[in-house]
């Protein structure tokens, strides 16, 4: 499957049928994606910070401790970790019910990914890079299952907060874009961009709203 096909307005940054908007190849190909990029390369880092940093708390550990009296402690440390699949042991009802609802949009927002790549094939327009959003909501889901690995990726709930911030504005610029593009264009074809406009303008809603929950949610 190609990036980008059909599209009349060019692969580049920015349109040659309209030279004010930005092509619909670039955000597919680009902008969009760039948010899972960035969130995963976030994720890397923060993961390895926090190895280097345990690394060095047990290296200064080991040098005040004798081995036995610290691998019992690191044995009681350890017996009594929380478990990593169990977050909704942390709150209420409400908390409860706003977790499933996390995970109700989450999977609400494959189905519309899936829905618009299915669309954007079957009017061989090519489905760019936006695959790759699939991947950022499976680690976000899991870093919110798992509290981060229980706190093994740093700052976690911030990351997802950005996460969901960053493609909410990104599809909000590629929904700007169509509408410049004009609401009838593709039209007769098996993807208007009207039928598009809705389609991302309901990821968009659902993002906000996932970035909200993650707000309220507590680790």
């Amino acid at each position: 499957m190609a990036l980008c096909t059909h599209r009349s307005e060019g692969f580049g940054p920015v349109s040659h049928r309209y030279g004010h908007i930005l092509t619909s190849c670039f955000l597919d190909v680009i902008l969009v994606p760039l948010c899972t990029w960035l969130y995963l390369l976030a994720t890397i880092v923060c993961f390895a910070l926090h190895r280097y940093s345990r690394a060095n708390r047990t290296r200064k550990s080991l040098e005040r401790q004798d081995g036995d009296n610290y691998k019992a402690f690191a044995d009681v440390n350890i017996a009594t970790r929380p478990s990593l699949w169990r977050p909704w042991k942390n709150g209420g009802k409400t908390y409860i019910a706003s977790l499933i609802l996390y995970y109700l949009l989450i999977i609400a927002q494959f189905l519309m990914c899936i829905l618009e790549i299915v669309r954007l094939s079957l009017a061989s327009l090519g489905i760019g890079l936006l695959p790759f959003t699939f991947v950022a909501l499976v680690v976000a889901g899991f870093l919110r299952t798992t509290s981060g690995l229980r706190g093994k990726v740093m700052i976690w709930r911030w990351l997802n907060l950005g996460l969901w911030i960053c493609l909410a504005a990104t599809n909000s610029v590629k929904i700007a874009q169509e509408v410049k593009e004009g609401i009838d264009s593709r039209k007769g074809s098996k993807y208007p961009v009207v039928d598009e406009l809705t389609d991302v303008s309901v990821m968009v809603g659902v993002y906000a709203v996932l970035a909200f929950i993650e707000t309220a949610l507590k680790a």
